[in-house]
């Protein structure tokens, strides 16, 4: 309320108070002087509309700050991005690998590369090139083979597998989620099994895919989930990597008690990566696990029947803990029947046609429990 306002209000309003006479008005009202008393009351009257006016002004602009306080708490608390785990971070899409360079330039040397599903940390970007470290590889890659944040979220979401790491010496998988349901095989600790989603899912419980003949429950408390990510390989870890390949081909090399059996498994490995198709028995183009170890064996002239069962129940039986390179192992399925063979191939090692996931596969002997061994080469 404006000062002017008030005071023609006041003078009015006395005015007509005047008016009334003397009856209306107490001894304890009138000053000697009545024009001191009017001027009086009028001061204090626009005295206290300013400090109300002042008073209501500045709880308005507390009232205003507080609220852009609170919003910008809000803004801040909202997380930046959808997938806020990549941010910072880059997945490589790519069929088989990117190459890392140490400048960014195509011309310039190669420090490592990122491969499928390779995850990195965004060092520096920029409009063609991305300064990036995985592993203990750093260096640059084209955004060409990039995808960041949200975008390397969502790609991961729709394409990239995850997978469950077993953290316990050995692990039962279980016909259903409960501990009271039959164990259908034992994994061991450090090995990694696709984690395949299922709608019945129940809390504590994770369906893995161990092979294309077990897929079942494992308790939660001894794997670790994650993304099946991979790191750079830088171009020292290549070498390395070479180095033990060529150790373990050594290592079953002296293992090998016949040429033969060298023969058989050397003829195995060359078709390591490529794909599984079930009822298949090409090499090159879609085979089963049965229908590889049948079709190894076929190019060297020995006839095994179609079946895993039926190869064991064929065989010659073998003592588990003698086996050799070449003799074939074989693993029951949910049902307690034969549903799948592999070859050991020395070392440790096996060499099978896995799943639609993994195609040919090389593992560790005992990536599950084998059940029998049987021999085809007979020294």
């Amino acid at each position: 309320m404006k000062r002017n306002t008030v005071l023609s209000y006041v003078f009015v309003t006395v005015g007509a108070f005047s008016m009334l006479g003397p009856s209306f008005v107490s001894k304890a009202e009138i000053l000697d002087d009545s024009t001191v008393g009017i001027t009086y009351a009028l001061d204090r009257y626009v005295a206290n509309a300013e400090v109300q006016e002042t008073k209501k002004e500045d709880e308005k602009k507390e009232e205003d700050v507080e609220k852009a306080e609170d919003a910008t708490e809000d803004k801040t608390e909202e997380p930046t991005c959808k997938y806020p785990e990549f941010e910072g971070k880059c997945l490589a899409k790519v069929e088989e690998a990117v190459n890392v360079r140490k400048e960014p330039d195509e011309n310039s040397e190669r420090v490592g590369s990122l491969p499928v599903h390779g995850i990195a940390l965004v060092i520096e970007k920029g409009d063609t090139w991305t300064k990036i470290e995985s592993g203990i590889t750093l260096g640059y890659v084209r955004n060409d083979y990039l995808l960041f944040g949200d975008e390397a979220g969502s790609y991961a979401e729709q394409t990239c597998p995850k997978v469950a790491k077993v953290n316990t010496t050995t692990l039962y998988v279980r016909a259903g989620q409960d501990e009271a349901t039959d164990c259908l095989t034992m994994i061991p600790e450090g090995e990694s099994y696709e984690v395949v989603q299922k709608d019945d899912d129940v809390e504590g419980w994770t369906y893995i895919r161990v092979d294309s003949d077990i897929e079942r429950y494992v308790s939660s408390d001894y794997v670790d989930i994650s993304y099946g990510f991979s790191h750079a390989i830088s171009v020292a870890e290549e070498e390395e990597i070479r180095k033990k390949e060529e150790e373990a081909a050594a290592a079953r090399l002296a293992e090998m008690t016949s040429t033969k059996r060298q023969e058989v498994v050397n003829y195995a490995l060359q078709f390591v990566g490529n794909p599984y198709v079930y009822g298949g028995t090409s090499l090159t183009n879609g085979t089963d696990c049965s229908g590889f170890t049948m079709s190894v064996y076929a190019h060297f002239g020995y006839g095994l029947p179609r079946t895993a069962a039926a190869q064991m129940q064929g065989l010659t039986n073998v003592d588990i803990a003698s086996i050799q390179p070449g003799d074939l192992l074989f693993y029951r399925g949910s049902d307690g029947s034969i549903g799948h063979v592999t070859m050991y191939i020395g070392g440790g090692q096996v060499v099978h046609a896995s799943s639609s996931t993994t195609g040919i596969i090389v593992s560790g002997v005992g990536y599950r429990t084998p059940c029998a061994a049987a021999r085809v080469i007979w020294d």
